[in-house]
């Protein structure tokens, strides 16, 4: 593969990273945006690999960050859905036992989101009470709705991957070798 079509792509990929994450500040999206985000970005692995994958990642977001007036939604996308795709590939190729898979998948999600939400209130100074909406019980019930959506993802990431593979991926190698 050409490093011209690997740059032109990867780039692509970033623009549309971004535009998904900023997407985020829309209310009630927050998750919405980075988690489509990360994604896209599974094309990404698909056609360049994971080490160059990271460099995608990397750089939208930082340009999340930097255009964001909603930091939650860069945060996520930085601190999980965006690396995401690349440790999953990566788990998929290492790990032999899906058990494994899905138990560090889940511990890596759950480490990340408390790391994120912690630097959310205590860092960029988002306010406890709007995530009082249940009560003492409201952390109980992210972190399982949150668990449901990284397991919602990582499906999506397979059928979406497959569906690139199969329908895609000739097509945009086509279009990038003229």
């Amino acid at each position: 593969m050409k490093q011209s079509f690997k740059i032109a792509f990867g780039g692509i990929l970033c623009a549309f990273c971004v535009i998904l994450v900023l997407l985020g500040n829309i209310p009630m999206a927050e998750y919405i945006g980075p988690t489509f985000a990360g994604i896209i970005l599974a094309w990404a692995v698909i056609e360049m690999g994971a080490v160059q994958s990271i460099w995608i990642y990397v750089a939208a977001a930082i340009l999340s960050f930097l255009l964001s007036g909603n930091k939650e939604p860069a945060l996520l996308y930085a601190m999980f859905f965006g690396y995401f795709p690349i440790l999953r590939t990566v788990l998929q190729q290492k790990i032999r036992f899906a058990a494994v898979r899905w138990v560090i998948k889940f511990a890596v999600f759950n480490i990340s989101m408390a790391a994120a939400y912690l630097l959310l209130v205590y860092v960029f100074g988002m306010p406890l009470e709007e995530m009082e909406g249940i009560g003492k019980y409201t952390i109980y019930v992210l972190l399982a709705g949150g668990n449901l959506l990284m397991v919602v993802v990582d499906f999506c990431i397979e059928k979406l991957s497959n569906l690139y593979r199969l329908k895609w991926q000739n097509k945009v190698q086509k279009y990038f070798k003229k």
